[in-house]
């Protein structure tokens, strides 16, 4: 434990020039650490950041960014660093690298450039949402109970379908010219193929931005404090 939280910190000085907050990981408890507001539980190999419901309506791209993202098109907003997320979850044993494919550095993330990109890979995670509702009672959810898809023959209002339930990718940002992308962008988790988000969707549709809407009729209002809860699945098995 003591090595991999020496190459946590190792990787937080290299891309710490975008995150001055950067917070060493600290045990609180048997198994459970906090890196600034984020918190793992090796216990039940989760990863769990305070975030607020930021939209509740209208076309979205993505799932939770920072302040500093794209607040015009998020579901949810953290302050708790996407860097202080990653280490966490390297601490928890994801393998999602900090270094990744120079090709794949930020700029116009246009239909072309998403038609050629080799597919996103990474380790199976489980995101959820909780919260207390109006009369102070907890929920959790699945967070995909908080976006719907507009059919693509049909992508006018009133033809949304949930998205389905399942897991995601996290492929772990990259790092580009010194700096760690997922910090830079402010971007935590994408609905929409963004190869420089710590977390991307890996179902059908995920490359059209113009298909993915929050549900209102699921969601609290917007400003609610949420938890929100990555849960890293077990690798699976090979066969023998």
């Amino acid at each position: 434990m003591k090595s991999l939280i020496a190459i946590c910190l190792a990787v937080g000085t290299a891309i710490s020039q975008d995150a001055p907050k950067f917070s060493p990981p600290k045990e609180v408890a048997p198994g459970v650490f906090e890196v600034g507001a984020v918190r793992l539980d090796k216990n039940t190999r989760t990863v769990t950041l305070p975030a607020k419901v930021n939209m509740s309506d209208g076309l979205v791209e993505y799932l939770c960014v920072t302040p500093r993202g794209a607040t015009h098109e998020s579901v949810l907003v953290s302050e708790a660093g996407p860097q202080n997320v990653h280490v966490a979850m390297l601490l928890l044993g994801a393998k999602g690298a900090a270094v990744g494919d120079p090709k794949q550095a930020p700029g116009q993330i246009t239909a072309e450039f998403l038609a050629k990109l080799p597919k996103l890979t990474g380790d199976r995670v489980m995101l959820s949402v909780k919260w207390k509702d109006k009369d102070g009672r907890e929920q959790t959810v699945p967070v995909e109970r908080w976006v719907q898809q507009r059919t693509p023959q049909k992508n006018q209002p009133g033809n949304e379908a949930p998205m389905s339930d399942g897991p995601w990718i996290y492929n772990g940002s990259f790092v580009y010219e010194g700096r760690f992308v997922a910090e830079g962008e402010g971007v935590y988790a994408a609905i929409a193929t963004m190869p420089s988000a710590l977390i991307n969707n890996p179902r059908p549709g995920a490359t059209d931005d113009k298909m993915w809407f929050a549900n209102t009729a699921a969601m609290p209002p917007v400003g609610t404090p949420v938890e929100f809860i990555i849960k890293l699945e077990q690798p699976k098995e090979e066969p023998k």
